[in-house]
């Protein structure tokens, strides 16, 4: 027997799994910045995940009709700098306003 699940959960759920289907596969960007992100799942309400940006760039306000979904490669430092492994054996192209700030890990 499944427990029953309220539906505000549930509502929140459908868009969930929607926004999920989205990116699968897939790199995003938020609004119209050339910065690609890695995706991660991030807890939103209710406990259900929602797809974000792996290095936890904040998106005010959860919109998440400002995350696009695209086949870019990924040119977030912080992204491919918390890769598995610590960095990313993809090519780092840097946009020419993203500067790559010379932090040392102790």
């Amino acid at each position: 027997m499944t427990a029953a699940v309220d539906p505000l959960t549930g509502l929140l759920s459908a868009v969930a799994m929607q926004a999920a289907a989205r990116f699968r596969d897939h790199n995003l960007s938020i609004r119209r910045s050339r910065v690609v992100h890695a995706v991660a799942m991030s807890r939103w309400m209710a406990g259900v995940e929602l797809p974000a940006p792996a290095c936890h760039v904040g998106v005010a306000g959860w919109a998440i009709e400002d995350l696009r979904p695209t086949k870019a490669a990924v040119t977030c430092l912080r992204c491919l700098r918390a890769a598995p492994g610590g960095r990313s054996t993809a090519a780092v192209k840097p946009l020419g306003n993203q500067l790559a700030l010379p932090i040392e890990v102790a």
